[in-house]
């Protein structure tokens, strides 16, 4: 399958290379698209074999954002048989059981939903994240989560809403996993948001958790640390990933004219093993 994979990003030093280095090898680096809005910290100066996409520097508007980029993954259809859209700091992987790439992947309908995980730092328990090493061999516990179960992968035009977390598509769950880097390290995500905190934004009441206090961010990761935990192989076909999948699908029932078709505030109480299928491959 011949796959394009887009992100849009400001100032994101830390985290667009690991973007570029997983779909680089996902799609092949000439095959990704960075729309760059603004960035002035030399981030995106130099991506070798993949494509920037300038746009000037405005205030924050996920409106915005969402047409902008529906309609050039559109465009990019025209050359394409599929495109893959994440923010930069989401990683999706197809099950390497199904297929050795995304490139590779069989999709079973038109429009693909990621299974979302949000990957997690257990301070005190795991040490500080290192840059120079792959993000899987140093996190090992993710969070299920409805609002990270977003429409990534399609072969058609899409019409995204803000935040990318629905589309004009039903929703289909396959062996397709979205892990979410936010919250997988403690001191990068409070270098990221003393950047996010201060940007502009179209919309004052768009983006609180990304606009938070330093204390409100470490008392978030001491909660999560503090969840139980469980071994887990992420099979969509079994627990616990199987209930947490049919409440997603559940919650669709009575939000069919709604922008957004399901319970974005669905999660799990618990965090899972990742299975080393998954964490060898990013």
């Amino acid at each position: 399958m011949r796959l394009a994979a887009v992100t849009m990003v400001y100032d994101e030093a830390e985290f667009l290379p690991i973007w570029l280095a997983h779909y680089g090898r996902e799609v092949g680096l000439e095959h990704c698209y960075v729309i760059d809005h603004g960035s002035d910290d030399g981030s995106t100066e130099q991506l070798g074999l993949a494509s920037r996409i300038r746009l000037p520097r405005s205030a924050h508007d996920d409106e915005r954002r969402a047409r902008f980029v529906s309609g050039f993954c559109a465009d990019l259809l025209g050359y394409y048989d599929a495109v893959i859209h994440t923010d930069v700091d989401e990683i999706v992987l197809a099950d390497p059981g199904l297929a050795a790439s995304l490139a590779d992947y069989a999709m079973p309908a038109e429009t693909i939903t990621a299974i979302g995980l949000n990957l997690h730092h257990l301070p005190g328990i795991e040490p500080d994240f290192d840059l120079t090493r792959p993000v899987g061999t140093q996190r090992r516990w993710v969070r299920f989560a409805a609002a990270l179960c977003k429409p990534v992968l399609t072969g058609r035009p899409l019409r995204w809403v803000p935040g990318f977390h629905c589309a004009d598509a039903p929703l289909c769950f396959d062996s397709l996993y979205l892990i979410h880097l936010r919250w997988f390290d403690l001191a990068l995500g409070l270098r990221r948001l003393a950047r996010t905190r201060v940007m502009p934004w179209a919309d004052p009441e768009a983006g609180a958790w990304q606009r938070c206090t330093d204390e409100e961010m470490r008392r978030s990761y001491a909660a999560i640390a503090g969840l139980p935990r469980r071994e887990s192989a992420l099979d969509p076909a079994a627990e616990p990933l199987a209930s947490a999948l049919a409440r997603v699908v559940a919650s669709q029932r009575g939000r069919e004219n709604e922008r957004y078709r399901i319970d974005l505030s669905l999660s799990v109480d618990e965090l899972w093993s990742l299975p080393a299928r998954l964490a060898e491959r990013f």
